[in-house]
């Protein structure tokens, strides 16, 4: 039998999404900082930076773009800067914003690429942070302690993250009720009949897992 991979993950809601951002709006406002314009890392900080937008009343949004070169639920890997930022913040108050700080390398590079561009001020914000990053942002709203290391799975990567994470669960064949008790034994989540049938029905038609008589199984 294949090793038995396990770690623990989180799905996120929208709901408490839009309350992180709400929280993240306040700290900033209690900093007395006026941000003038916000940038967003690409992919996961994209949302979070429109909602902070809103919540802090500002129109510039910009984005930058960083790869971390890993997979789902592997805090390894380097990150690199792959689309700079274009547009002129010169003497402008930014907020810059990531979904998360894992090892906190991606908004680290961020924050220094930014600083370049001869702003008057930079702002760094995640919406979690997880007490072994190398890097602390200037405001965060949600905290866990490296001894409750969590891969949070949010709603704009859910379908990849599920891609990524259902094959470990097909150590061996199993029906459809069974990954649903496999993703609480080894992930400790639930996710839905409908996402499970999504996930399947894709890694299927990408000839990564089969289906026979019930059981699935990794190709």
């Amino acid at each position: 039998m294949a090793d038995i991979e396990s770690f623990k993950c989180r799905l996120v809601t929208y709901d408490e999404i839009s309350n992180w951002c709400a929280d993240i709006a306040d700290k900033v406002r209690k900093m007395d900082y006026r941000p003038e314009v916000v940038i967003g890392l690409t992919r996961g900080g994209w949302v979070p930076a429109r909602i902070l937008c809103d919540e802090l009343l500002i129109k510039k949004l910009y984005a930058v773009k960083t790869e971390h070169w890993g997979v789902t639920a592997n805090p390894d890997g380097n990150a690199l800067l792959t689309q700079e930022l274009i547009t002129d913040v010169s003497n402008e108050k930014v907020l810059v914003i990531d979904d998360i700080t894992d090892t906190g390398d991606s908004l680290k590079l961020a924050v220094n690429h930014v600083k370049e561009k001869n702003p008057a001020q930079v702002v760094s914000a995640a919406l979690i942070h997880i007490g072994h990053s190398g890097y602390v942002p200037d405001v965060y709203s949600h905290t866990i302690s490296s001894a409750d290391w969590t891969w949070f799975i949010f709603p704009w990567n859910v379908h990849e993250d599920m891609r990524t994470i259902l094959p470990k669960t097909l150590y061996e064949p199993k029906n459809k009720k069974d990954i649903q008790q496999a993703f609480v034994e080894q992930f400790q989540i639930e996710p839905s009949s409908e996402l499970l049938d999504k996930t399947l029905g894709v890694l299927r038609d990408l000839g990564k897992i089969k289906e026979n008589n019930g059981l699935w199984q990794v190709l």
